[in-house]
């Protein structure tokens, strides 16, 4: 195995675990939904996710060391044209921030 390929399997490894507590967190602590999003266009966001009381966002999960593509700057733009803001969570600190956040609301 190539360095590169070694580093990409360790990045999949972390981005399987920050989805595994997102989806956690979301349908546990938050009582929502979340449902992955199928990708019909490159760049498109990873999360689907609805909360209590009739909270609808749509997410990009990216590990700590992670950054947005080209691709994905250019889909959240086009989203926020239409009104809606793509939320991106990077790492474990940030869901847990996002979840806080989100649970306030919940109240």
């Amino acid at each position: 195995m190539s360095t590169e390929e070694a580093k990409r399997a360790v990045a999949n490894k972390l981005e399987s675990a920050l989805e595994d507590k997102f989806r956690r967190v979301v349908m546990g602590r938050l009582r929502g939904r979340t449902m992955k999003i199928v990708p019909f266009e490159k760049g498109a966001p990873d999360r689907l996710v609805i909360l209590p009381p009739g909270i609808i966002h749509v997410v990009e999960l990216k590990t700590d060391s992670g950054e947005l593509s080209p691709a994905q700057r250019v889909w959240h733009a086009k989203a926020l044209r239409c009104g809606y803001h793509v939320v991106t969570i990077s790492g474990e600190a940030e869901l847990m921030d996002w979840a806080d956040r989100m649970a306030q609301l919940n109240k």
